[in-house]
């Protein structure tokens, strides 16, 4: 890299961290305004385009909004930047379909346990009614996926942290592709047996049964190993639902 582009690189960094310190230092929250590129430029010392760079590099990260015409803003979190990696990872080898699914388990079987202990109503409501639209997707992978794919969200929105709701769609974004392929392959066998699990979850999840719903997520990804792989899951140990 030459040395005026490096430098420009360093010093685009720095305006990008004071942007970050500023940030913090205000206690500002998701939607409020962040200085202007021109207030930056000024108070720095910078130029625009170095306050620029800086402003695109937080806006990919996720750290601030911009839109013309509109001011700056603290962000809100959202799982973009997750799914770019793991796509990315897999895409690139540098991890495997079945890396993701170990990075699930030891995420949404944590998270249907406190789910148990933290959800509403609604939310049970929820889940069963998407294993019943699951069920009558059988035939229809793609309509499948969207439902299964909303059941494990409801989960994560269950637990009551936001950070588990952003990973588990992350996660799932980044597999629906596959996810769909491995569908088409299930038997009918599989299909019944992959409701009965979702079913188990959604009840013991409804009463409240922390174990249960724990033991029965485990059973869920000890199945979606086999399917995605042909081997159980490491991560998923002995104990089996009863």
């Amino acid at each position: 890299m030459p040395r005026a582009t490096a430098a420009a690189a360093t010093l685009s960094e720095s305006v990008a961290q004071h942007i970050v310190d500023y940030v913090q230092a205000h206690q500002l929250k998701s939607g409020e305004l962040v200085p202007s590129e021109v207030q930056i430029s000024s108070d720095l010392g910078v130029s625009r385009g170095i306050v620029r760079e800086a402003y695109q590099s937080l806006k990919t990260a996720g750290v601030i909004e911009t839109a013309n015409g509109r001011a700056p803003r603290v962000a809100r979190i959202t799982d973009t930047g997750i799914v770019q990696l793991l796509e990315h990872a897999v895409r690139t080898e540098q991890a495997m379909v079945h890396h993701i699914l170990d990075l699930r388990v030891a995420i949404e079987v944590n998270a249907a346990e406190r789910a148990a202990r933290n959800r509403k109503t609604a939310q049970v409501s929820a889940l069963i009614e998407r294993v019943e639209l699951m069920k009558a997707s059988l035939d229809y992978p793609s309509r499948f996926v969207t439902h299964d794919t909303a059941f494990h969200e409801i989960i994560a929105q269950a637990t009551g942290n936001p950070l588990l709701e952003i990973m588990v769609r992350a996660m799932r974004k980044s597999l629906a592709a596959s996810i769909q392929t491995v569908f088409r392959n299930w038997k009918h066998t599989d299909h019944d047996q992959i409701i009965r699990t979702h079913r188990r979850i959604a009840e013991a999840i409804r009463d409240r049964d922390a174990d249960k719903s724990r033991r029965y997520m485990k059973r869920h990804f000890d199945e979606a190993f086999v399917s995605f792989t042909g081997r159980r899951a490491s991560s998923v140990g002995k104990q089996k639902a009863k």
